[in-house]
């Protein structure tokens, strides 16, 4: 999915916008014997991209807006071929492999759970764990009639060049020629972007690179003052409910201008510390497609210096740059004094206006503390401790979650939606666990590419069909059927009949299952725990992973 900024469209944007930026942290996986992989498709095959993080720099004129992007790649090194539009032609240079995942992980949403009892002594509890706390070279415009081709200097591992033309129809030709795939539904997105004046960065593995040398990769574009996100190519290969994490660092509190702009209430966010469950994702993804999918959710926003302590203290295991990642975070906030953290989740569907970032001298500081602590203690003891039902479960509008007979949450998607495996963040952008939503079947820009049918050998069960949709294949499940994962094949979903269905509202924890004690237990015992503070990622992935299966 392509991440970046680009030149207003709008007087209301304000002059400019700067920085590039377009990434697909998502892992492509290529065959080694695909063509180069363009920043949607990789060997004439879709890419699934289900999560972006992007971190952008506002620096006073002259300099204007930076954007560093993460990029992970799997595959052939020369397979690896990536394209995105640009407003100018952008200097670039590449940062330490794990500077997003620190400041991810020093921000993240954490939790401070309720308080817990233990009746019987036999404790069950699951993830009882605290997280630890360019200028341009050389030009040649001979290769195409009508197309501009700008080769410039190697950054890190890539073999950059930027492509423009005022003809649309001779650009799409050149990309396609250059194994830069553009089908025909693709071709107004590139059109728009051309009357709106950009041209198009292409990045590529140089010859002497591997896959091990990519970086995120930083864009530099001085005549720009407002981050924006240009987001209408994604929805050709956007997972539906992509996930979107955005830093903004300047002198300022940042707020998207064209998109709503909320934050989760504390009081509706529900955390089991017995199975290590939280509603935290799927709640974000409901209220922000209670706008029609046009927000963003401020998770934190501080000074500065109390941001390089959360960064000081964020553990992220031990890679080989971890020093210097935290030398660039902590160069990058030595020169703002506000860092803003702002996330979404969209699917393709939603993608058809780029999000827009400006200062906002009416908003204050957000901390990343949803503290649960003043509410009654949880009883956590006994042989089997049941998860809510369709407590972390999120089906997309119209659609809602049920149980099924196999014991797994499942989805009911409403007409003209069918049921998609995607990948979807259980903690604070990590671990991942694959889950399924509902997609929109109207949305198939593959429709006439010469791809392979996703549907080839591919089964929903006896209670649905398969649908090709971007080239992944989805089900359509029959009434008194929900859609659930099957992990004994790729993109795996499997109708199931239906137990009991649940209105969204359950995201809330309306019912639960009985426990001992009861749900909620209103007792104290010598047995009950301190609250800790357990960053999401870690506590819910290890609940995860000692959840026991509902019968």
């Amino acid at each position: 999915m392509p991440l970046f900024t680009a030149p207003s469209r709008t007087s209301s944007w304000s002059a400019a916008v700067g920085a590039v930026a377009v990434a697909a942290s998502a892992a492509l996986l290529c065959p080694s014997s695909a063509l180069a992989c363009g920043g949607l498709f990789c060997s004439n095959s879709p890419v699934d991209q289900n999560a972006e993080r992007i971190l952008f720099e506002v620096h006073p004129p002259p300099q204007g807006v930076t954007a560093v992007v993460e990029i992970t790649y799997a595959g052939d090194p020369g397979d690896f071929s990536w394209i995105v539009p640009v407003p100018e032609t952008p200097t670039l240079d590449v940062v330490p492999t794990s500077t997003l995942r620190l400041l991810d992980a020093a921000t993240a949403p954490s939790i401070i759970p309720p308080p817990t009892t233990c009746e019987n002594g036999n404790r069950n509890l699951a993830g009882g764990f605290p997280a630890p706390s360019a200028e341009a070279d050389d030009f040649d415009s001979a290769q195409d009639p009508g197309v501009t081709v700008e080769d410039l200097p190697q950054v890190g591992a890539f073999d950059p060049e930027v492509i423009s033309s005022e003809n649309p129809a001779a650009l799409v030709e050149w990309l396609n020629e250059n194994n830069y795939l553009i089908t025909p539904e693709m071709e107004p997105f590139v059109a728009q972007y051309v009357a709106d004046g950009y041209k198009f960065l292409g990045l590529k593995l140089a010859a002497d690179s591997g896959v091990q040398d990519i970086s995120p990769i930083k864009f530099s574009c001085p005549n720009g003052d407002m981050p924006l996100i240009p987001i209408r190519l994604t929805g050709v290969s956007a997972a539906p409910e992509m996930g979107i994490l955005s830093f903004v660092a300047g002198n300022d509190r940042y707020a998207p201008v064209n998109y709503r702009n909320l934050q989760v209430d504390t009081d509706l966010v529900q955390f089991d510390p017995a199975t290590g469950a939280s509603n935290y994702y799927p709640l974000a993804s409901w209220l922000i497609d209670q706008e029609g999918g046009k927000a963003f959710i401020t998770e934190y926003s501080d000074t500065t210096v109390a941001t390089q302590s959360l960064v000081d203290n964020a553990f992220i295991g031990f890679p080989a740059d971890e020093m210097e990642a935290r030398d660039y975070v902590r160069g990058v906030l030595g020169q703002f004094s506000t860092i803003t953290r702002m996330y979404s989740r969209m699917s393709g569907w939603e993608m058809d206006d780029d999000p827009t970032f400006a200062p906002n001298d009416n908003l204050g500081p957000v901390s990343r503390i949803h503290d649960l602590s003043n509410r009654p203690p949880v009883e956590v003891c006994g042989d089997i401790i049941e998860p809510v039902p369709c407590g972390d479960t999120y089906c997309g509008v119209g659609s809602t979650c049920a149980t099924t007979e196999d014991g797994a949450d499942g989805c009911i998607c409403e007409p003209g939606t069918v049921a998609r495996q995607i990948t979807a963040p259980v903690g604070a952008g990590r671990p991942l666990r694959q889950t399924v939503t509902c997609q929109n079947s109207d949305l198939n820009l593959l429709e006439d590419a010469a791809i392979a049918d996703a549907c080839d050998g591919f089964t929903c069960g006896e209670g649905g069909s398969c649908q090709a949709v971007n080239g992944f294949p989805t089900c359509e499940c029959d009434v008194g059927f929900a859609a659930v994962v099957n992990f004994a094949q790729p993109n795996g979903v499997s109708c199931v009949a239906v137990d009991q269905v649940f209105e969204p509202t359950q995201l809330l924890w309306e019912e639960r299952p009985p426990r001992l004690g009861g749900a909620l237990c209103e007792c104290t015992s010598s047995g009950s725990s301190t609250p800790a503070l357990f960053g999401l990622g870690l506590l819910v992935g290890m609940g995860a992973l000692m959840r026991r299966r509902r019968r």
